[in-house]
């Protein structure tokens, strides 16, 4: 089973400390405040399509609920990056009761994937298996590719702001932001 992101509203100030306002306005070359509103709520849905897109998040983040129905022989956690994933508990149902597995118990292979210390395996569990994690890249560490993705795809939504083009000329976003995308990608699996 494979625990991935869910799209939620970012916490004050996310946006804002991977790409800054003025930074986003420089790049669509706006010198006036009469659309920050509106650029703001472009940077955060550029931001969320490149976490979305490559099952990451850009900045640090507390708190990520991963459920699965039962252990695994690998619980796949889906989200980066796996290197700066910090588990702050896992807990199972057994017995009707909650357990939380000792640190020592478990560890985090690369990829996100967490699995049984070894020479172990999970222990016997009837219920679910919560696993309450940290990820995301430190502040100001994202790559720079991911962060001129969220450029390229705010620069597209900005010269986009309808559903339906009626005049000029239409096409799709370029292949530059899935190119500087790809790499950085986690894999569902």
């Amino acid at each position: 089973m494979l625990f991935t992101l869910t799209p939620s509203a970012p916490v004050d100030g996310y946006g804002e400390a991977i790409l800054p306002l003025s930074l986003a306005k420089q790049h669509l070359r706006v010198d006036w405040a009469e659309e920050d509103e509106l650029i703001l709520a472009l940077r955060d849905a550029a931001i969320d399509m490149v976490e979305q897109y490559c099952n990451i998040r850009l900045g640090p983040v507390a708190g990520l609920v991963a459920a699965f129905g039962a252990f695994e022989p690998k619980l796949r956690l889906g989200v980066g990056p796996a290197f700066s994933i910090v588990i702050n508990s896992v807990s199972y149902m057994n017995a009707g009761a909650e357990t939380t597995l000792d640190p020592s118990a478990y560890r985090l292979a690369p990829g996100g994937v967490l699995m049984p210390a070894s020479r172990a395996c999970w222990p016997a569990a009837d219920g679910d298996v919560t696993v309450i994690f940290d990820a995301g890249y430190p502040v100001n560490q994202a790559p720079p590719a991911l962060i001129h993705a969220a450029r390229l795809f705010l620069g597209h939504l900005y010269l986009n702001r309808e559903a339906v083009i009626t005049e000029g000329v239409s096409g799709e976003l370029s292949l530059g932001f899935m190119d500087l995308c790809n790499r950085y990608r986690v894999p569902v699996i």
